[in-house]
Parts: structure tokens; C-alpha cells; sequence
């Protein structure tokens, strides 16, 4: 073997050690609670919440769920690196518009009073954006479960929580058109924030529990209230969209 072909020989080495390496140790994300989870095209985005100290996080990444995956060694694929979201928990998310394959972020907690009402996510070229949206002038709301309506493009978007307190308005982003609407609260309940919501078959959007309650606090193992009280579970609304 020649002297250059034996220089050639190492490197080639050298390389499949730092390829071996890499794939050796995959992205390990921080513990979070209160981000959000999205699913485009079999792909789980993960955006966002707070780690156990309650320090707001900027990561994304996603799991692709088209293949199979261990559980006990989730291979996840880091985003982060290109996420302009800025840090921020208790926002909602979903897929809209024209095609239903934009993630869509709104509102959420933030040190940022500047953070955008709205980011979409584009996974086709893998860029965000904060778009520009007409229509009512809104205020930033978080800690609220926010329900699309693929029929017809626009996401639902009913109380949570503000810093000047709990708003009893039903805000609708049109996904398709980018466009703000003020939806009907007639005859809605109590406004509220941390519901559960859904929208059913008969294309009416079912809620239940949450609080509107400042003074409650949770034990973060068991999850138990520890002081204030939850709105009760035995009664659902509706809404007729």
C-alpha cells in the first residue's frame, strides 16, 4: 500500500468513528410540560412549555410516527436550531391551512410582551413565519384548548386566560384566508382556561371542566389540588359552529 493510499486508508476511518459516533447519540429532549404536540403528514412536532424549574424552553422537534419507533428510545429530530418562536408555554396549536398542512401557534405565555399572536410552521420547506392577519384587533390568550374545523379552515379560539383575567369571547382564525371573526357567546358558560375540547361529528364543539380560579395549585407529582377549586365535570356545553 502506498504512502498517499495509506493517508486515504485513515481518514476513511477517522470518518465512520465521527458517523458512528453521531448516530450513537441521538437528541435527548428536556422534560416538558405545557407545550404544544401537532401532527402533520406522520410527524409529531413538539413546540415549546417549561422544563420542571419553570424555565420556558425554544426547543422544537418532532418523532416521525410513519415508521416504527421504540418507545424506550424515541428517535426524535431536532429543530431548534431554526425555530424563531420565542420561548413561551400554555399556547395551542393545530395543522390549517389551504391544505391543512401549516402548523399553526397561537398565544402562550411569554417574558416576551412583543411575542406575535401567531406563527405558522411550514414542514415542506421547514420555515416559520409569523403572518400577517386581518380583520379584529385581539389580545394574546393562553392556557386555552383551541379546536380546528378542517371543513372549513377556521380554528376556535374560546376564553383562557389573560393577564387582566378570563375572557368570555370566542375568537376564529381563518386559517385559509388569515382573517380574525368574533364568534357568539350567547348562552356560553362561565369563562375558564386548562378545558378539555373537541370537535365532535354533528360539527359542535363540546367542553368540559378547567377553572377560573387564580388562587389554585397543583401538586406537580400527584397532580391533586392543593388549594382552589376546579370547575366540576359533571356538566358539558356546546356550541353549534
Amino acid at each position: 500500500m502506498s504512502r498517499n493510499s495509506s493517508v486515504y486508508f485513515i481518514l476513511w476511518i477517522l470518518l465512520q468513528v465521527v458517523k458512528i459516533n453521531c448516530q450513537m447519540t441521538p437528541f435527548k429532549p428536556s422534560v416538558h410540560y405545557r407545550h404544544t404536540a401537532t401532527l402533520i403528514d406522520n410527524k409529531l412536532y413538539i413546540l415549546g412549555g417549561s422544563d420542571l424549574n419553570d424555565k420556558l424552553l425554544k426547543e422544537f422537534f418532532y418523532l416521525d410516527v410513519s415508521v416504527p419507533f421504540n418507545t424506550q428510545e424515541l428517535s426524535w429530530q431536532d429543530l431548534s436550531n431554526i425555530n424563531m418562536v420565542l420561548p413561551h408555554d400554555s399556547a395551542t396549536t393545530t395543522k390549517g391551512g389551504a391544505n391543512n398542512n401549516t402548523l399553526f401557534l397561537y398565544g402562550g405565555y411569554s417574558n416576551d410582551p412583543k411575542m406575535p399572536l401567531v406563527y405558522t410552521f411550514d414542514p415542506q420547506h421547514i420555515a416559520w413565519n409569523p403572518p400577517k392577519i386581518t380583520g379584529i384587533n385581539t389580545e394574546i390568550k393562553y392556557e386555552l384548548t383551541g379546536v380546528m374545523n378542517y371543513n372549513n379552515g377556521k380554528f376556535y379560539l374560546w376564553s383562557g386566560n389573560t393577564a387582566a383575567g378570563f375572557p368570555n369571547n370566542m375568537l376564529i382564525l381563518d386559517t385559509i384566508n388569515l382573517s380574525w371573526e368574533m364568534g357568539s357567546v350567547v348562552n356560553a358558560p362561565t369563562s375558564r382556561c386548562n378545558y378539555g375540547a373537541a370537535l365532535l361529528p354533528n360539527n359542535k364543539i363540546i367542553y368540559i371542566g378547567g377553572n377560573n380560579d387564580y388562587t389554585i395549585t397543583f401538586n406537580t407529582t400527584t397532580l391533586n389540588i392543593e388549594k382552589g377549586t376546579a370547575l366540576t365535570l359533571s356538566e358539558v356545553y356546546f356550541v353549534n359552529i
